[in-house]
């Protein structure tokens, strides 16, 4: 996941949680917000959505799990997309059913790990690369670190010495020429 569609991500899920609700005290959803028919409308049908998307299936597709349901119909989004339903219904914010799969699976199970300690390199890293890479090129491009060219020494040569080296020229053009 890129950076944009994360910060997308983040921020969508930030706008839909629940108003007023403590992170660990469950929200009751009335019956007729609850998630049935298709799932992802409705006012929990986003938060579902988001939360499908942030973990990955863990049957090694590498995809997240509502994706992995549609394409690779293994036997685990199906069973992970039922608990994140049902958890929803029973009025759990986001953060703790997410914090449950992490707590349950690893950090592993989250499509884009959080940035703090050692997965900073992994955000960070293709920058530097991309920026290393451009001032490379620019180097190699400029022709060197200095940006000033060395020419070669301008030879003084003598008239006899071009008269010579004229009728060596000469004598090569001959030598090479077709005979038809």
């Amino acid at each position: 996941m890129t950076v944009l569609p994360l910060l997308a991500h983040i921020a969508l899920a930030a706008a839909l949680q629940v108003p007023g609700a403590a992170a660990q005290t469950p929200v009751v959803i009335p019956q007729d917000q609850r998630l049935e028919g298709h799932f992802h409308d409705g006012p929990l049908g986003a938060k579902y959505l988001i939360l499908e998307q942030g973990l990955r299936c863990n049957c090694g597709c590498g995809l997240d799990v509502h994706t992995c349901q549609f394409q690779m119909q293994c036997g685990t989004s199906p069973v992970w997309s039922a608990r994140i339903r049902r958890q929803l219904n029973d009025g759990m914010t986001s953060e703790a059913i997410q914090a449950g799969f992490v707590g349950e699976f690893g950090e592993s199970v989250l499509m884009a790990p959080p940035a703090e300690g050692f997965n900073l390199v992994g955000y960070l890293l293709p920058a530097v690369a991309i920026v290393a890479a451009g001032m490379l090129a620019g180097l190699v491009a400029r022709g060197g670190t200095n940006g000033t060219r060395q020419l070669a020494p301008v030879l003084e040569i003598t008239d006899e010495e071009e008269a010579r080296l004229a009728a060596e020229l000469r004598r090569l053009e001959e030598a090479e020429s077709p005979d038809w």
